[in-house]
């Protein structure tokens, strides 16, 4: 197995596959081929003997792990008892098992970000938060506030401080916000997703715990640790501080979700929280061509706080130098961008083999136009993921009664869909469900109480008791499924007359997933933790193929092209304005070039352009530090994208010169 194995692998990724013993950082550059390391190291470790439900390997995508698994199923099928999944998914298996250790029933349910923030807000409106003649802030900052402190293992005050300072003033109501959220949460018998993350690290706490659970796990697997929060990496250290067999695979260079909590501080601390530790350096790349890598490499050479390496290409091809191109404006950049992937289009490549990258969405709408103008389709990644839409979490809503009856805030969404509820109502029929033990007393005490009481809502309040009662009979989660798409249907109608037909579309869909499972509840949890994408746009057949991908640079990680188009490429945009003064933000900024460079395979184009306006202004855009920087440029070739702009380029070049935001900026910073 062995030699087969070596067969398949550089020198370091089999170095990383076979080393079992002890602790090992892998540190995997773009394109080095991490996934094929993890996927040949839970092989070795089976056919090496080792019980594979003793394997645990945590990932951020569940297809991320079962993409692993399954290659390595596919050459000794006892692979596939590997245990493998998403931080979040391993954190509700381990709850539903100690659940009773915090007083909570199994069958608690999860609030996703969404259903969060209507709670906080419940609360805030109880609390009398929204009553002041202030200012105060929205539902979804409170969220954010609340979560950063505990992602980040801040205090709450110096969360509001470094990041939300206009809401400083609000500490103390905040605190007291988060208390009644975190009560209303136990009350409701609902975890969100930061709970579940929370809740596992304190029972790892537990030394009983921890020492099950480490037992358990002998051989513990972590990919993408970059992206880790502090209670994501406390977990796995907790698991493996016993017997030490730990592996994190990652890359530095790539972290630049610290938005979401991420810490870059997790992989650069592993060898200090395992000082026994092997660093194994993954870069050969797989992907790109070595001109590509020579500006990924200058771009990591001017980073600080990263672990040294240089990426090298495995294809034979140097591969064309990548384009620093210039325009005018803005329009003129927007309208090249489109001429050239129609061009390669032409040419035979299809759409979605290029792609434009960006830091910031609102930089693309010129671009949309003139793609629009071509009618070239794209798609623009992000918006309303399928669970989030109103429609979805409608029907969920109603499954999560069957589940867990103490649920507030779906008792809220589903009360308020009944024509004649208002929240007035709602509120009083909340306060006599709260006192009941069981869904059969709410549905015998309240609803049908209140079905015949003959008020406006009577008629449709019977319908809802009918339906809890016969979806609780139901004996499958089809079944049960089936009968609140056809209670709801109805309100569907109602609710949303114009598209509704195809927002039933998205209501199969779910009715045709639930019948992949054994329970609600395991449907519920899936949906809660990662929900399908699909959404209910509808996408139309055209002429051409896949469309073509605009996307953040956040969003492609993890992605490449044949051609990446990098726009925006200017001071304020990348790096943002908003990082400047933060010198850790302003070295993600610097990692986020990096992911952009390093998605592209054949051809790398990098767009700036001189002129632009801020708040109607008129300004000269600088070009972006990061690839102003001398050794960046002499990797990349140069040149002004239409001909009235050569030969007229002035003594001082504008995008190396301050535009009048920055300057102002300067001065003011001069005179403290």
């Amino acid at each position: 197995m062995s030699e087969n194995i070596k067969e398949q692998l550089n020198d370091s990724q089999y170095e990383a596959v076979t080393s079992i013993e002890g602790p090992v950082l892998v540190i995997a550059g773009a394109g080095s081929g991490k996934t094929r390391v993890i996927e040949f190291r839970v092989r070795h470790l089976v056919e090496a003997g080792i019980d594979p439900t003793s394997i645990l390997l945590l990932t951020f995508t569940r297809r991320a792990a079962q993409e692993m698994i399954s290659r390595a199923g596919k050459s000794d099928p006892r692979c596939r008892s590997v245990e493998g999944g998403t931080f979040h998914s391993f954190a509700n298996k381990v709850l539903r098992t100690y659940s009773h250790f915090f007083g909570l029933p199994n069958s608690f349910t999860i609030y996703d970000e969404a259903d969060a923030e209507e709670a906080i807000h419940r609360c805030a409106m109880r609390l009398g938060f929204y009553a002041k003649e202030k200012r105060r802030p929205r539902k979804d900052m409170l969220r954010k506030i609340i979560s950063m402190a505990l992602n980040k293992e801040m205090r709450l005050e110096d969360v509001l401080a470094k990041y939300y300072t206009p809401f400083l003033q609000y500490a103390d109501e905040i605190k007291e916000l988060r208390q009644k959220y975190m009560e209303y949460k136990i009350a409701s018998q609902c975890l969100d997703y930061d709970d579940l993350l929370l809740y596992p690290k304190l029972l790892l706490e537990n030394d009983k715990i921890r020492h099950q659970l480490s037992e358990g796990y002998k051989y513990v697997m972590v990919d993408e640790f970059q992206d880790t929060n502090v209670m994501q990496a406390d977990i796995a250290y907790y698991l493996a501080e016993r017997h030490g067999r730990i592996l994190v695979v990652g890359d530095d260079t790539q972290s630049i979700y610290s938005f979401r909590g991420a810490s870059h501080k997790n992989i650069m601390k592993f060898p200090e929280r395992f000082p026994a530790c092997r660093i194994i350096k993954l870069e050969e790349n797989y992907r790109s061509t070595q001109a590509i890598l020579d500006v990924g490499n200058a771009v990591m050479d001017n980073m600080e706080n990263k672990y040294e390496k240089s990426l090298r290409a495995v294809k034979k091809e140097h591969g064309e130098k990548p384009y620093l191109i210039y325009f005018k404006d803005a329009y003129e950049e927007a309208a090249w961008v489109a001429d050239q992937v129609k061009a390669f289009y032409d040419e035979g490549m299809e759409l979605s083999h290029q792609c434009i990258l960006f830091r910031s969405a609102y930089i693309t709408i010129p671009l949309q136009t003139e793609l629009s103008k071509r009618n070239i389709p794209f798609a623009v990644y992000g918006g309303l993921k399928f669970y989030e839409t109103a429609h979805v979490k409608d029907v969920i809503a109603h499954l999560k009664l069957f589940v867990n009856p103490k649920d507030e805030l779906a008792w809220n969404r589903v009360l308020l869909l009944v024509p004649g509820v208002g929240p007035r109502t709602a509120e009083k029929l909340l306060g006599e469900i709260g006192a009941c033990l069981t869904l059969d007393s709410i549905i015998r005490d309240v609803i049908e109480k209140h079905a015949r009481g003959g008020g406006g809502y009577s008629e449709r309040l019977a319908l809802l008791g009918n339906l809890l009662a016969a979806g609780q009979a139901a004996a499958s989660p089809s079944q049960k499924c089936q009968a609140v798409l056809d209670y709801y249907e109805p309100v569907l109608r109602e609710k949303f007359d114009l598209d509704w037909h195809l927002r039933k579309n998205d209501l199969e869909a779910v009715a045709q997933i639930s019948e992949r499972y054994a329970s609600i509840r395991d449907l519920l949890v899936d949906l809660a933790i990662e929900p399908p994408e699909r959404g209910v746009k509808d996408f139309h057949d055209t002429i051409w193929e896949r469309p073509l991908i605009l996307s953040t640079i956040h969003s492609a990680k993890g992605l490449e092209w044949r051609n990446v188009f990098l726009i925006g490429a200017i001071d304020g945009v990348l790096p943002s304005s908003y990082t400047t003064h933060d010198d850790e933000a302003m070295e993600e900024e610097h990692r986020l070039l990096y992911v952009a460079i390093t998605r592209a395979r054949e051809r790398l184009y990098i767009l700036a352009h001189h002129e632009g306006r801020n708040n109607g202004i008129h300004t000269f855009n600088r070009l972006s530090r990061f690839i102003d920087a001398a050794n960046v440029r002499a990797c990349l070739d140069q040149k002004h994208a239409f001909p009235h702009m050569s030969g007229h380029e002035p003594d001082v070049d504008p995008m190396s010169s301050y535009g009048k935001t920055e300057l102002l900026s300067k001065l003011l910073d001069s005179l403290k």
